[in-house]
C-alpha cells in the first residue's frame, strides 16, 4: 500500500511540473547559498587560525612563571635542558621549537618604532610554522649573523626594502641598553597584523648573544594528535612542575576561539531562519496543492479510502520534492565549494582592507561531509512539519462537502 501511495504522490507531482520545479529550485538554491556561506565563513576562521597560531606558537607552548603577565627577561624559561629531559619520553609530543622573544626598538633613516623581536631556529621551524611560505621578498634563511626578517607593513613604515640596514636597540638581561645594525634579508606577509606591522625575526643564536643570555622565553610543542590538546597540556604541566606555565593555543588566543564559536552559532541561526522561511513557502505550496484537489480527495474519502492514506500521499509528495531539492542543492553546493577550494575566493575584488582584520585576500573554503548532515535533517523535518496545517484543514472537510467544493 505504501508503494502505491508513493506512485500516486509522484504522479501528482508530475501533473504540475511548474510548481514542483519551483519548490525543488527553492530548496536547492537555499542549500547552495547556505553551503557556500558556511564554507566561506569556516574558511575565513581556518585561515585566521592558521596564520595566527602557526606564525607565533604551535599546539602547546611553555613559558616561565609569570612571563605571560609580565614579559620581562627575568621571567624567562630557565633550566631548558631539564624541561626537555622531562618531555623526552612523552609519546604524544612530535617535536618542539625554541624561541626567544622580547621588546625592541627598530629604526631606519626615515622612521622608528617599538617592535617584538623574535629569535628562532629557521630550519627547524620550516615545516611547522608558516613563515617559510609567507616570504614576500627575499629568502628564508639568515646568511649572516646580523641578518633580519621584518613584516612587510613594517618595512613600508620604515621606508626600506631588502638588503637595506636597520638598527635594533634592546635592553639585555643585565639591564643594559645595547644596539646593533642588521641587514634585511626578507620581508614577511602572514596576514597576522601583529607580525606584519610590528615584528622582526633574527636567528636564535644571535638573539641569545644580543640579549646576553643562554635561555629562551618560549618552548612550543607540536602534538601527534590535536584531539588530546587539553590532556596533553595537563600531562606536560604535571611533568615539568610549577616553575613553568603551559598553555594550549586556544588559551593563548581566546579571540580566535570566540570567533569560532560565534561563527558556528551564527551559521546555525542562519540555517534556522532560512528553513523557517522555507517552511512558510512550503506550507503555501502544499496548501495550494491540497485545495486544488479537494474534490479528488473528497471522492477518495467517499468511496472508502481512509484519511491516513491521503495523508501518506501528501507526505510522500512533500518528501519527494524535499529529497530532489536536497540532492540537487548538495550537488551544486559541493561543486561550487570544490571549485572555490581549488581556485580560492579573491576578496581583493571587493576592495582592500581585509588584512587589517587578519583576513587574507584569498580564502579557500573547506569541503566537509558534515555540510550534508544538518541540511538533510532540517529539510526532512521541514517537509514533515509543513503538511500538518494543510492536512488539518482537509481533515475538517466532510466527504460530501469536499465533493461539492468549488
Amino acid at each position: 500500500m505504501n508503494l502505491l501511495m508513493v506512485i500516486l504522490a509522484y504522479r501528482n507531482l508530475a501533473r504540475n511540473k511548474v510548481r514542483t520545479t519551483m519548490v525543488i529550485t527553492m530548496i536547492a538554491s537555499s542549500l547552495v547559498l547556505l553551503m557556500f556561506f558556511q564554507g566561506f565563513m569556516e574558511g575565513v576562521i581556518e585561515q585566521m587560525t592558521k596564520d595566527t597560531v602557526r606564525s607565533q606558537t604551535s599546539d602547546i607552548t611553555i613559558y616561565g612563571k609569570k612571563y605571560r603577565k609580565e614579559k620581562e627577561l627575568n621571567n624567562r624559561l630557565t633550566h631548558k635542558k631539564y624541561v626537555l629531559k622531562q618531555l623526552s619520553n612523552v609519546d604524544i609530543i612530535q617535536d618542539h621549537f625554541q624561541r626567544l622573544e622580547h621588546d625592541a626598538m627598530i629604526a631606519s633613516a626615515y622612521y622608528s618604532q617599538g617592535i617584538k623581536l623574535v629569535g628562532l631556529e629557521a630550519e627547524k621551524e620550516k615545516n611547522e610554522f608558516i613563515l617559510s611560505t609567507r616570504i614576500k621578498k627575499g629568502e628564508y634563511h639568515f646568511p649572516k649573523e646580523n641578518s633580519i626578517w621584518i613584516g612587510h607593513a613594517l618595512a613600508e613604515k620604515l621606508g626600506i626594502d631588502i638588503h637595506r640596514k636597520v638598527v635594533l636597540t634592546v635592553q639585555d638581561s643585565d639591564g643594559e641598553i645595547t644596539g646593533e645594525a642588521f641587514r634585511v634579508v626578507a620581508t614577511i606577509q602572514t596576514n597576522n597584523p601583529k607580525i606584519d606591522r610590528a615584528t622582526a625575526f633574527i636567528s636564535l643564536e644571535k638573539a641569545k648573544s644580543f640579549f646576553k643570555m643562554d635561555d629562551i622565553t618560549q618552548l612550543s610543542i607540536k602534538l601527534n594528535n590535536q584531539a588530546t590538546l587539553i590532556e596533553a597540556r595537563d600531562m606536560i604541566q604535571d611533568k615539568i612542575g610549577d616553575p613553568y606555565e603551559v598553555f594550549t593555543w586556544r588559551q593563548l588566543f581566546p579571540s580566535l576561539q570566540f570567533m569560532e564559536t560565534a561563527t558556528s552559532s551564527y551559521i546555525k541561526i542562519c540555517y534556522a531562519i532560512l528553513f523557517i522561511i522555507m517552511m512558510i513557502g512550503f506550507v503555501g505550496v502544499i496548501m495550494m496543492s491540497i485545495m486544488e484537489r479537494v474534490r479528488e480527495f473528497g471522492i477518495m474519502l467517499a468511496i472508502g479510502h481512509k484519511f491516513k492514506q491521503i495523508s501518506w500521499i501528501v507526505f510522500w509528495e512533500s518528501l519527494i520534492m524535499s529529497f530532489y531539492g536536497f540532492l540537487i542543492g548538495m550537488g551544486i553546493g559541493f561543486g561550487i565549494l570544490y571549485i572555490s577550494n581549488q581556485t580560492g575566493i579573491n576578496l581583493s575584488l571587493f576592495g582592500d582592507g581585509f588584512e587589517q582584520f587578519g583576513i587574507a585576500n584569498i580564502i579557500y573554503p573547506p569541503i566537509k561531509l558534515s555540510y550534508c548532515l544538518t541540511p538533510f535533517i532540517a529539510i526532512m523535518i521541514t517537509s514533515m512539519l509543513s503538511i500538518i496545517w494543510p492536512l488539518r484543514i482537509l481533515y475538517k472537510l466532510k466527504p460530501i462537502q469536499s465533493i461539492q467544493f468549488n
